[in-house]
């Protein structure tokens, strides 16, 4: 998946516990695996909630 601003990879990644998604930032190569109960976390964010948990990942990633 790509926009102006990133570009992730997307996949499926198997474990011992089971399937997982794992993204991968093309622009960073950092990487993350989650699973379905962070999945569904996520979908009960708001549009607000979503911006706002972005916002604090890419400051704290600034500041370090």
């Amino acid at each position: 998946m790509s926009c102006e601003s990133a570009s992730v990879a997307v996949l499926l990644h198997r474990t011992g516990n089971g399937r997982r998604l794992l993204l991968v930032s093309e622009r960073t190569g950092l990487s993350t695996l989650l699973d379905a109960t962070v999945l569904d976390a996520l979908c009960s964010l708001t549009p607000e909630a979503a911006t706002a948990l972005v916002r604090a990942a890419v400051q704290e990633r600034a500041t370090t």
